[in-house]
This record gives structure tokens, sequence and C-alpha cells, in this order.
């Protein structure tokens, strides 16, 4: 199961680190740049913002479990992570943008949530 997991991981951090580094450092014009016209509908210091949760996120949910410190946070940031993804699946539902739009959003929420699940079992509040 342990693995899994990690496939999971790094399956998460391979799409939203990238993703996050665009929305961050770049905001909404280097989001519009790369084709991303759903960020018409934002402004820019939110994307921004959606860029460093994905980047903090996706970190957490690497590091902290390589470095066995604070194994609480990994399934706070997967669900952060399930957030995100759930988010970007309904702002494409909303525009009506094609299936593929929504699709790679959503599948990254439930990949999340896999890990989610995983990890919450790791960990005992005050112990």
């Amino acid at each position: 199961m342990d693995a899994a997991l990690w496939i999971a991981v790094i399956a998460l951090a391979a799409v939203f680190i990238p993703s996050g580094i665009v929305h961050a450092f770049k905001g909404k014009k280097g989001a519009l740049a790369v084709g991303q016209e759903w960020a018409n509908d934002f402004e820019d210091k939110h994307i921004r913002l959606i860029g460093v949760a994905e980047i903090i996120g996706s970190l957490a949910v690497v590091v902290f479990p390589i470095v066995d410190f604070q194994s609480w946070v990994v399934p706070f940031a997967a669900a952060g992570l399930m957030v995100i993804g759930g988010g970007a699946a309904f702002v494409h539902i909303r525009r009506g943008d094609p299936l593929a739009n929504i699709t790679v959003p959503a599948l990254l929420m439930v990949i999340a949530l896999i890990v989610f699940v995983g990890r919450i079992g790791e960990f005992k509040l005050g112990g």
C-alpha cells in the first residue's frame, strides 16, 4: 500500500508543482500565456495564492513523510490539494469547458483523496 501512496504523491507533485510555479510566480499573465482561459475569471492575487497553495501542499505530501516529521500535516495537505482539484473542476464545469479540462483536476482530486485516506491512519491526535 505504501508504494501505491508514493506513486499517488509523486503524481500529485508532478502536476501541482509546475502548475503552482506558473500561478505563483507569473500570476494571471502567466496562466493566460499557457492557455489557461479560466484565469480571466480571477484576479491576479487569487491566482498567485492558488499557486502558493499548490506548491506548499505538494511539497508537504512529499517531504514530510520522507523526513518523518509531523505526520499529521500530510493528510491536511492532501485535503487542501483535494479542494484545489475539486475547485478547478467546478470552475471548468461552470465555464462550460470541454470534458478534458474537467477530467484532469477531478482526477487530481481523487488521487489526493486516496493520499488523504491512506495517510490519515498514520497519526494519532495527542500522541
